[in-house]
């Protein structure tokens, strides 16, 4: 009898994934790919651009901001336009096709001064440009973060492709911070991002200036959109295994190519990049919550167990905790939790993998109990004692999933996000 892969491989067999029926799809929708480094430009009084596609034309548009700092940090503007066409990357086109400054709304932060978050119909008269983000008294992989009011779209359908374009800038009299990448587009998922500067501040009129691509830059830490379109926002929670720091462009890893797979324009699925390099369980439990509350996502990616604590029984049960503690939250607010089993870091430290392993079994009995489960130790390892990446699901440091191994886990990851979304129709 022919044996299937995963016992010919001495991997785990899938395990069940039940779905759950629970709140229905959403008009309101998250995204965030980029999530690399928080840095700023080495100079002041500057503006960032970013070009970004979306699946769906939005009605409302909100902008979310971090600072990741001790000192507070002052945001001086920040403007949005749809546009026609891609064009230069940087600048709104109308539908004759035509350059128009005038498709350029400002973006104002009453709500986030007023420390409220507001929905679109209970803002009134906000006319706040510019605000101060407060002192991160955190460590920096918990950075303070705001969300601007919702402003609501006006301009043109897209006429060079499908769904819409939106265009962001932001611009500081000190230095701009933003999370960057690598600036590479990615095969699997394609171009989804232009980046530009522009000396001096071009989020107020006349909206003109002398623009320098630059790909790694984000205007902002994320988008939030409302549209008549009913979709799932799916975040992923964690480090850089969540991250996948290793992917092409560092944008790119297995939840994104899940969401990108099963993405459609009469039910776009968004992803919000969660993941951070270095963070521990402390930091991305945190930030997932945040983001659970404030982006309301159908569905978390949680991972359950970093290589960024102590190799300790006692780090892993705490970092096992949290995660659970993250699905009894992510439930309450309506969002169908997925936990990650911890990837096979510790192939020459065995005395290490004693920990991670028993994390495992954790998760793949959370997994037997109704919990949803994605088994990256069996998708990514070998099946030995410790456990190692395959050759082609690792990117080579011992550490990382490699582009292959993202696009396993994202093959497992799809049909999940499928059944789960089938069940919330």
């Amino acid at each position: 009898m022919k044996m299937p892969s995963y016992f010919r491989f001495g991997r785990q067999p899938p395990l069940r994934t039940p779905i759950l029926r629970d709140p229905a799809l959403s008009g309101r929708l998250a995204y965030r790919p980029q999530n690399s480094r928080y840095t700023a430009l080495p100079f002041a009084d500057h503006t960032l651009s970013s070009l970004m596609r979306l699946e769906t034309r939005p009605s409302w548009v909100r902008l979310l901001y971090f600072n990741d700092e001790p000192s507070p940090w002052r945001l001086d503007g920040a403007a949005v336009a749809l546009t026609a066409r891609i064009g230069d990357g940087c600048t709104p086109v109308s539908t004759d096709g035509q350059p128009d400054h005038g498709l350029w709304q400002r973006v104002t932060f009453q709500a986030a001064i007023d420390g409220q978050d507001l929905d679109p119909i209970e803002q009134e008269g906000a006319q706040a440009f510019a605000i101060d983000l407060p002192p991160n008294t955190r460590e920096t992989g918990r950075p303070a973060l705001i969300v601007s009011d919702w402003v609501p779209l006006t301009g043109p359908e897209r006429s060079d492709g499908p769904g819409a374009l939106l265009l962001i800038r932001s611009h500081s009299s000190g230095r701009v911070r933003y999370s960057g990448s690598v600036g590479q587009p990615d095969p699997a998922i394609g171009q989804v991002h232009r980046g530009h500067w522009f000396p001096g501040n071009t989020t107020i009129p006349p909206f003109a200036g002398e623009a320098t691509p630059d790909d790694t830059i984000f205007a902002c830490y994320g988008v939030q959109t409302i549209s008549p379109v009913q979709g799932a926002t799916v975040i992923g929670i964690g480090d850089s295994i969540m991250h996948a720091s290793c992917s092409t462009g560092e944008l790119s890893g297995f939840g994104i190519r899940a969401c990108t797979a099963i993405s459609m324009p009469s039910r776009p699925v968004s992803y919000v990049n969660e993941g951070y390099p270095g963070r521990n369980s402390t930091g991305f439990c945190w930030n997932g919550a945040w983001m659970i509350r404030h982006m309301k996502p159908q569905v978390a990616l949680i991972q359950t167990w970093t290589q960024n604590e102590e190799w300790t029984r006692a780090a892993a049960d705490a970092a096992f905790a949290r995660a659970i503690a993250l699905v009894d939250l992510a439930r309450r607010h309506g969002c169908v939790p997925i936990l990650t089993t911890a990837a096979p870091v510790f192939a020459t430290q065995p005395e290490f993998d004693t920990y991670r392993h028993e994390n495992v079994q954790q998760v793949r009995a959370a997994g037997r109990s109704g919990i949803h489960v994605l088994d990256l130790d069996a998708l990514w390892g070998n099946g030995g004692t410790p456990n190692a990446y395959r050759e082609a699901a690792g990117c080579g440091d011992g550490m990382h999933p490699s582009d292959a191994g993202c696009d396993d886990a994202a093959r497992t990851l799809a049909p999940m996000l499928e059944a789960i979304l089938a069940g919330r129709e």
